[in-house]
């Protein structure tokens, strides 16, 4: 099991946070790849984590999206990976109580995945502990799954197009291709969402990301919708869909 970490200008958050939570569950340094920008103001500070056995990846692709395309090339083919968001607080079960055992829970999930071969895999978009105790603890149709913590069984030809609606997009495409997603909903993070830095500072703001959803909902019409929030902001709806026939979506 490897750990994959995108981040940009947030060393002090990434320190602080996402590895100290994996430092907390004993995960080796090792097993730790954290990909980050030429050009990254914080770019020094990061290269100094190898002396703690850390990975630190280079790369040159500017947005989520485009780091997460990076990361899929980076891996081998069929290789699990978790990918984590660099802002996170802590994970909490249906009962809103701090996960224990995180590794345990990670490997049951890609034995599930290993079992039905499906190739994604993620968790609950937010803390509500009550309505993570009044779901299923694991479904496999089309739900949307926020990108802070998704496991990934790398597969080359999942390349998403955005960068500011990439997590719609992963669960879209691997939806598409396989049939199924798996979605763990007993468990949630608690994270610093949208914080400076990171792909604020990719350009991210309401009218790229409107852009990004229309492309996205424009490829797969049957299984999103585009909207407008009442403060303004754009976002996508996936849209249930349960059946195991093969859907056809614009390329």
């Amino acid at each position: 099991m490897k750990f994959a970490i995108p981040t940009y200008a947030r060393f002090d958050t990434l320190n602080k946070k996402t590895l100290s939570y994996l430092d907390k569950h004993k995960i080796p340094h090792e097993k730790i790849y954290i990909f980050i920008r030429n050009g990254d103001p914080d770019f020094d500070k990061y290269k100094e984590l190898k002396n703690l056995e850390y990975n630190v990846v280079t790369c040159d692709s500017v947005g989520a999206g485009m780091k997460h395309n990076f990361i899929t090339t980076y891996f081998e083919e069929g290789e699990f990976i978790i990918e984590l968001d660099d802002d996170i607080k802590d994970l909490i079960d249906e009962y809103k109580k701090s996960i224990t055992d995180f590794t345990d829970k990670l490997d049951e999930m890609i034995d599930i995945m290993t079992l039905e071969n499906i190739n994604y895999g993620g968790i609950y978009s937010c803390d509500n502990a009550f309505f993570m105790f009044n779901s299923e603890k694991y479904t496999r149709d089309l739900r949307y799954m926020l990108g802070v913590l998704r496991i990934r069984r790398i597969c080359k030809d999942v390349i998403v197009k955005t960068n500011f609606a990439e997590d719609f997009e992963f669960c879209l495409r691997h939806f598409v291709r396989d049939g199924k997603i798996l979605k763990n909903n007993h468990i949630g993070p608690k994270t610093s969402l949208y914080a400076k830095g990171g792909n604020k500072s990719a350009g991210r703001n309401n009218e790229t990301e409107k852009i990004d959803k229309e492309l996205v909902n424009s490829e797969f019409p049957e299984l999103s919708k585009l909207f407008q929030r009442k403060n303004g902001k754009w976002d996508l709806r996936i849209k249930s869909y349960k059946s195991k026939k093969k859907i056809s979506h614009k390329v």
